[in-house]
């Protein structure tokens, strides 16, 4: 049997089982195939060997970690959904797969994380409720922060944040913006939270992507004819988290719900075909823990050049005090409008939540 460790899920109840878009498409893919296999939730990257969900063991033994490894193994171990398709088949399938991880999932992970009002009212407390106090204080902040890294790196970001960078650096020093502490710049962006994004560019290009599937989709029950492949394993993966779930600021699913009516029966099509899956939860306190504490090491630490007995006077050493300080007025301001630390409501009797990004 073989054993899928993926990120957990709040969003079971619309029978989704992870809410990352690559652990989604390894499950469809082993439950069309009809692999034996059981699914293992977890809230840290430990078990992978590479740092990335999902994670594929085989009798105990670790076989693969990502989504494309994953599926190499299994089409390995004759468990292959491309098998009927020719050469030129598999280039178009390798394209689109390319379109979806490269281009659709990034105007997920932007309506999710960096729209605020979707992160702050949605996305966040759903998370902070899959993984339990105290790691809800953290890891969905560390997924948000992938998400940001990821879509710089490709030249998007919010704008809001564009708006904000181009108004601080109208008014204020580099130097200074540079030393503001993190969470005055969050608060910045938590305050102006309801800011309608739905005309950002990243909607017009998830549109193309969109429009690009329902053409190649027509009105066949799969992209490539009466079976499923890869590609509608990870098309799946994608659009189901957007057809699924509910946000205040649901651009994407707007889009399609009043554009691509193929590509919501597409999922309904296979939603209706998956089962629900052998659930067992490995989910760690520790290991969660230890993936922030890397996460924290990682991003936070820097090696001095400067040898240990030497002293050396801070000249921005004052900027920086008053920094601190005002970003304590500011954080709490921030925690109270937000309600990062309400209770939690649930209708069993009160107590302590018990239970993805890769970090």
């Amino acid at each position: 049997m073989y054993s899928l460790y993926s990120w957990g899920s709040p969003f079971e109840s619309e029978g989704l089982y992870s809410f990352d878009a690559s652990c989604v498409s390894a499950q469809t893919y082993l439950q069309l195939c009809k692999a034996e296999w059981q699914l293992c939730q977890v809230n840290s990257t430990g078990i992978s060997q590479n740092g990335c969900l999902p994670a594929l063991l085989y009798q105990d033994s670790k076989i693969e970690s990502g989504f494309w490894r994953t599926v190499q193994f299994l089409k390995n171990q004759g468990y292959n959904l491309d098998a009927d398709l020719d050469e030129e088949q598999i280039s178009q399938s390798s394209a689109y797969i390319s379109m979806i991880q490269d281009g659709l999932v990034d105007s997920l992970l932007f309506s999710w994380y960096l729209v605020s009002e979707n992160f702050v009212e949605a996305t966040r407390p759903r998370l902070a409720k899959l993984f339990g106090f105290p790691l809800s204080l953290a890891i969905p902040t560390q997924l948000q922060d992938y998400a940001v890294r990821r879509l710089k790196a490709v030249g998007i970001s919010s704008e809001v944040e564009d708006a904000n960078k181009a108004a601080d650096d109208e008014t204020m020093p580099g130097s200074l913006r540079s030393k503001l502490p993190r969470i005055y710049l969050l608060a910045k962006e938590g305050f102006r939270r309801h800011a309608d994004k739905s005309t950002h560019p990243i909607y017009e290009q998830a549109d193309q992507y969109l429009a690009a599937l329902s053409k190649k989709l027509d009105q066949k029950q799969y992209f490539f004819g009466d079976k499923p492949t890869t590609l509608d394993t990870v098309a799946y993966g994608c659009l189901s988290l957007i057809v699924y779930v509910d946000l205040p600021q649901n651009t994407l699913k707007t889009t399609i719900v009043e554009k691509y009516s193929n590509l919501i029966a597409f999922c309904d099509r296979i939603h209706a075909h998956l089962s629900p899956p052998t659930i067992v939860s490995e989910q760690s306190f520790l290991g969660g823990m230890r993936s922030i504490v890397k996460h924290a090491i990682s991003r936070y630490t820097n090696i001095s050049t400067v040898p240990p007995n030497s002293k050396r006077a801070d000249p921005n050493l004052p900027v920086q005090v008053r920094s601190v300080v005002g970003a304590l007025f500011v954080f709490f301001g921030y925690v109270i409008y937000n309600g990062i630390l309400s209770a939690p409501v649930s209708e069993q009797p009160p107590g302590v939540f018990t239970v993805i990004p890769d970090l």
